[in-house]
């Protein structure tokens, strides 16, 4: 006798069960997304990159400070008591609040670019679907991202193999949420960011040239009073 097959679940998860799946970061194949995505829930979406949010925020925070400790440690005793712990309450109220609003809104922003991205390339899911996927893997591999960022040298750079990993496991989610080929989900995933940096680097080149006589009017002044 065969075995019976069950449906898959379809009704979303509590949000209890949620932090137990990020765990699962490393065997977050395209099975296992197949698996999630018909429980795809926008208020566990929602509270997970609050969650990431609030988390960003604190390492922000941690690593703000860490800077300015080591940025004092190495000005002359005369100006210490210049760049006391009050000048530093406006660059740390800044990291937090970056931390907290950068992680939220950006994620969105991000995934709905990636919803464009797919579309284009002949995608058909929803947009739940993809963020609460997507969500699962955000969380831990930012929280991740985070903590490695506090390490001096090397920090930086494993966190950049975490960024890496994130976009793997990113096209895994698009070609499960939007039905897509691997090589189309790859271009749903990358286009739109590409698209978005070359952007950055335009405005920044107009900026710059816009710029440009007053920077050249500020070293002249610098260089004018030394002399």
């Amino acid at each position: 006798m065969s075995e019976m097959q069950f449906p898959p679940e379809r009704s979303p998860r509590p949000f209890g069960e949620i932090p137990g799946l990020w765990t699962k970061v490393l065997q977050m194949t395209e099975g296992f997304f197949a698996q999630e995505a018909p429980r795809a829930s926008g208020s566990n979406t929602l509270l997970s990159i609050l969650i990431l949010a609030v988390v960003s925020m604190i390492l922000s925070g941690i690593s703000t400070l860490t800077w300015r400790g080591t940025q004092m440690a190495f000005l002359p005793p005369e100006y210490r008591q210049a760049f006391g712990a009050g000048a530093g309450s406006g660059p740390i109220l800044c990291s937090l609040c970056g931390g907290i609003f950068g992680t939220f809104v950006g994620f969105y922003l991000a995934s709905g670019l990636v919803y464009l991205g797919a579309r284009v390339f002949g995608g058909n899911g929803d947009f739940g679907t993809q963020t609460y996927l997507q969500s699962l893997l955000a969380v831990p591999t930012g929280i991740v991202s985070g903590l490695l960022s506090l390490i001096p040298c090397v920090g930086p750079l494993l966190a950049l193999v975490v960024a890496i990993f994130a976009i793997i496991l990113n096209v895994r989610a698009i070609k499960v949420a939007h039905n897509l080929t691997t090589g189309r989900a790859v271009a749903a995933v990358l286009v739109p960011a590409i698209l978005v940096a070359l952007l950055l680097a335009c405005l920044l080149v107009v900026v710059l040239v816009a710029l440009g006589p007053v920077i050249n009017n500020v070293f002249q002044n610098i260089v004018t009073n030394v002399q």
